[in-house]
C-alpha cells in the first residue's frame, strides 16, 4: 500500500478516531500505534550507533529509504479475525 492510498482510506474516517493496529491474523490482537518512521530514519540512527570502521548497510532488494513503517505499540486486547475479511484496500 502506498502512502497516498492510506491517506485516501483514512480521509473517509472520523479524524478524532483512535488509530489501532490489528495484528496476527491467526491469533489477532488489537495494538496501539506507537508512531511512524521511515527506513531512512532507522538507517540514520543505526549509522550513528555504529563504529566508523563498520561497513555501510545496503538496502535489501525491494526496499527503499522512503519506506514508511507504522510502529506497533502496546497490545491492548484480543482482536477479531473478521478484520482481514472486511478491510478496505
Amino acid at each position: 500500500m502506498k502512502v497516498s492510498e492510506l491517506i485516501e482510506l483514512l480521509e473517509e474516517q472520523d479524524p478524532d478516531a483512535e488509530v489501532l493496529v490489528m495484528m496476527q491474523e491467526n491469533w489477532p490482537f488489537e495494538c496501539a500505534l506507537a508512531g511512524v518512521t521511515t527506513r531512512e530514519e532507522m538507517l540514520r540512527a543505526d549509522r550513528e550507533d555504529r563504529d566508523e570502521d563498520d561497513e555501510e548497510p545496503r538496502l535489501e532488494s525491494g526496499t527503499a529509504k522512503s519506506d514508511v513503517f507504522l510502529v506497533e505499540g502496546q497490545q491492548l486486547r484480543y482482536g477479531s479475525k473478521t478484520a482481514w475479511q472486511v478491510a478496505t484496500r
